[in-house]
């Protein structure tokens, strides 16, 4: 139990010193689908979209931690989050894609990133 909740931590520091770029590159790329398509926005789209997957990965193994004292993240807000952006990717229309983003997954991600840094306070 104690080798577990030590790998819990771990993958907790990974993702937290990971959020910054992710909540970053999210931010970009909405802008670069709400404002003028680079050469390079559907290789941002799909970095984005796998660091995503990753983080829910992550969150997977270790919400139990985060939520140890109380409910700092709930899942079902999160997968509805991830669900409508995944949603949004289906259409392939850049305005939906970059509403979800500014709406629901950077939010989302700003929530975790928050919540990551009160499992180290």
């Amino acid at each position: 139990m104690e080798n577990n909740r030590k790998e819990q931590i771990e993958a907790l520091k990974v993702l937290g010193d990971f959020q910054d770029k992710i909540i970053g590159n999210a931010g970009l790329l909405m802008n670069e689908l709400k404002i003028c398509r680079k050469p390079d926005t559907d290789k941002l789209l799909k970095s984005v979209t796998d660091a995503v997957n990753w983080e829910m990965s992550i969150l997977g193994n270790t919400l139990d931690l985060i939520n140890e004292k109380e409910e700092v993240l709930n899942k079902t807000r999160i997968n509805d989050a991830v669900m409508a952006f995944a949603g949004a990717l289906q259409t392939q229309e850049d305005a939906k894609i970059a509403e979800a983003l500014e709406k629901l997954l950077i939010p989302m991600l700003q929530r975790i990133e928050d919540a990551v840094q009160k499992v180290y306070e």
